[in-house]
């Protein structure tokens, strides 16, 4: 029997991906699947919260069917953030994932953030983050104004890993670091921000640090009473998956966009740099973008390949020859 197994979750932005590993790190058994992404020409980016749900359940039950889980420890969900789910006091999504790419919101964000100061912002975050149109407050305005009928329903603003975790073990639970924006400097919501749209404050899960278990696997499921972790978002999780842990390291992920990151105590306000609220000793400076490997995925679809043949297509280029360059915005 294996001895203190641990299953790692990942709620991506194209796909689900989970590990069954040992303690010494060591993966067991894998599951990958892609799920859908509905968009318009409005800007629109929507996913159904349940397909992923379904996709963890899918991949539990096959690491149970190859592996004994009885010796199972814990199970960590990590997602995609800047991605909402309106749930009901039932705890049914509302309506479909609004996405962290969807853009819908520019206006209610532009509203919203020209009323936040200047010296609100650094005494808040540290740096002049801006309110976008992926900020959860812009999602609950613009829910609260335009289709009020769902506001009105709305019990709770999830992220994609909370909404997962909520599923598995019927706790409503979210940690700081995933709701960089909402949060403070001491890991707390802030008030004077939320007050900006009627009711926000109600709609927000509480908030446990990223170790703590939270719950439990839904007694009569598959792993029933296994602990679950509030997690956190999916770079953080990246960042220590790449070793990076201490003062004077700095990271790069690539993934469905990419980040490039550094920790330091330094801190140098400067637009279109995420300073997060420092954790131990470990203050994670972050510059994200919004394309990485979605615009290999974007280009695969257009022209009918593969990432693997489009990779075969730059070997032995000369780049000193004029090639064409893409800009993804």
């Amino acid at each position: 029997m294996n001895k203190g197994m641990f299953i790692g979750i990942d709620v991506g932005t194209t796909s689900i991906k989970a590990g069954l590993f040992d303690t010494a790190g060591r993966q067991l058994e894998s599951y990958n699947a892609r799920y859908p992404t509905q968009r318009n020409g409005e800007g629109w980016v929507e996913q159904d919260p349940d397909v992923w749900v379904g996709h963890i359940w899918r991949a539990i039950s096959a690491f149970a069917a190859s592996r004994d889980l009885s010796s199972l420890s814990a199970i960590g969900v990590t997602s995609q953030v800047n991605t909402h789910v309106f749930v009901d006091a039932a705890e049914n999504a509302l309506a479909p994932a609004i996405v962290w790419q969807d853009g819908r919101c520019g206006p209610e964000a532009a509203e919203l953030d020209a009323r936040i100061a200047h010296k609100d912002r650094i005494d808040w975050w540290g740096a002049p983050m801006p309110v976008d149109a992926s900020h959860c407050l812009s999602r609950m305005k613009w829910m609260a104004d335009r289709r009020p009928e769902v506001w009105d329903k709305t019990r709770w603003v999830m992220l994609p890993k909370d909404y997962c975790i909520l599923k598995l073990t019927g706790e409503v639970v979210s940690d700081p670091i995933s709701n960089i924006g909402m949060v403070d400097r001491n890991l707390n919501y802030i008030p004077a921000l939320l007050d900006l749209v009627p009711g926000a404050a109600s709609k927000l899960p509480p908030l446990a640090a990223m170790t703590e278990i939270v719950g439990t696997v839904t007694a009569g499921r598959q792993c029933g009473g296994t602990p679950v972790a509030a997690s956190t978002m999916d770079a953080w999780a990246s960042m220590y998956g790449v070793g990076v842990k201490q003062p004077g390291q700095a990271f790069y992920l690539s993934g469905t966009s990419e980040v490039l990151g550094i920790i330091s105590d330094k801190v140098v306000p400067t637009p279109g740099i995420l300073v997060f609220p420092k954790v131990g000793d470990m203050t994670v400076h972050a510059g994200p973008t919004q394309s990485g490997g979605a615009s290999i995925l974007w280009y695969c679809n257009m022209f009918d390949t593969t990432p693997e043949d489009m990779a075969r297509l730059v070997e032995g280029l000369d780049f000193a020859d004029p090639c064409p360059i893409f800009l993804p915005h």
